[in-house]
C-alpha cells in the first residue's frame, strides 16, 4: 500500500486532485493562448498547495491563512471558467462541470477551516451560493463581477477587430482578465481588508485599460469610436468598484 502523507486523506484534497486532472483534459483540447489559460492552470495547483499546506500546520491562525488561499484560488478557478466561456473557448456543460467541482471544493475547505478554528467570521453561504439558477458562488451576484465579464465580452470583439501589436493585445488581455479574477478572489476572503486589497488591484486593472485604450487612441493605432464601448463598461465598473470598496471600509471602521 501506498504511503500517504496527512493531507492525502483529506477528501477535499481528492477532490482538488480530481479538478486538476479534469482542468488539464480541458486545457490541452484549447489552441488559443490568452492570459486567463494560465491563471486556471495555476489557481488550480494552487488549491493543492494550500490545501496540502494548510493541513500540515500546527496554529489555528497559520491553517486558516493557507484554507483562505485554497478558497480564494478556487474562486479564481470559478471566475477562469467564466472568462473563458465569454471567450467561447469551453462548451457551457464544462463551465457548468467545472463549477461544480469547486463549489464542492469550496465548500468542504470552508467546513475545513471551521472544524478547526475557534473564530469564524462568516458561514459557508457566501462562498458557495445555491440561491439563485445557475449562481455557484457570492460574487456571481455582483454588478461589478457581471459588468466586468461584458468588459471581457467586448475586448475579444475589439481585437478580432482592431489591428494591434502584441505588447499591447497581451497587456489588455492580462488586465482585463485580473479585474475579473481579483473581484471574484477577493470577495471569498473572510477578512474585510483582504477584500478590500483585492478591491484595488481590480481598480487598477481597469484604470490601465482604460489608459492603454487612451494611448492607442492617441497615438492613432485605433479610432476612437472603436474604443468607445469598451470606455462605457468601464466607466460603469469603476463606480461599482469603489462603493463596494466604500461599504467595506465603513463596516471594517465599525468594527474597530
Amino acid at each position: 500500500m501506498p504511503v500517504e502523507i496527512g493531507h492525502e486523506k483529506l477528501r477535499v484534497y481528492q477532490r482538488g486532485l480530481d479538478f486538476v486532472s479534469w482542468t488539464h483534459s480541458v486545457l490541452v483540447g484549447i489552441d488559443r493562448a490568452p492570459v486567463v489559460l494560465d491563471h486556471w492552470d495555476r489557481a488550480a495547483e494552487s488549491i493543492m498547495e494550500n490545501l496540502a499546506n494548510g493541513n500540515s500546520r500546527r496554529s489555528r491562525a497559520d491553517r486558516n491563512q493557507y484554507f483562505d488561499v485554497a478558497i480564494g484560488s478556487a474562486l479564481e478557478c470559478a471566475a477562469c471558467l467564466d472568462i473563458c466561456s465569454c471567450k467561447k473557448m469551453i462548451m457551457e456543460d464544462q463551465r457548468t462541470e467545472g463549477k461544480g467541482m469547486l463549489q464542492t471544493i469550496v465548500s468542504m475547505t470552508v467546513g475545513l477551516r471551521e472544524s478547526k478554528s475557534a473564530y469564524v467570521k462568516e458561514d459557508r453561504e457566501p462562498y458557495a451560493s445555491g440561491r439563485n439558477v445557475g449562481v455557484y458562488f457570492a460574487h456571481e451576484n455582483l454588478d461589478a463581477y457581471q459588468v466586468a465579464l461584458e468588459l471581457v465580452v467586448w475586448f475579444d470583439s475589439f481585437l478580432d477587430a482592431a489591428d494591434l501589436s502584441s505588447s499591447y493585445a497581451k497587456r489588455l488581455d492580462k488586465n482585463t482578465t485580473s479585474l475579473v479574477l481579483n473581484i471574484a478572489e477577493g470577495n471569498g476572503r473572510f477578512s474585510e481588508g483582504d477584500q478590500i486589497r483585492f478591491l484595488d488591484i481590480a481598480h487598477t486593472c481597469a484604470m490601465r485599460v482604460a489608459a492603454c485604450l487612451d494611448v492607442l487612441v492617441a497615438r492613432q493605432q485605433i479610432q476612437i469610436h472603436q474604443v468607445a464601448e469598451g470606455k462605457r463598461i468601464l466607466t460603469r465598473i469603476v463606480p461599482l468598484i469603489l462603493g463596494l470598496r466604500g461599504y467595506l471600509s465603513d463596516s471594517l471602521e465599525k468594527g474597530q
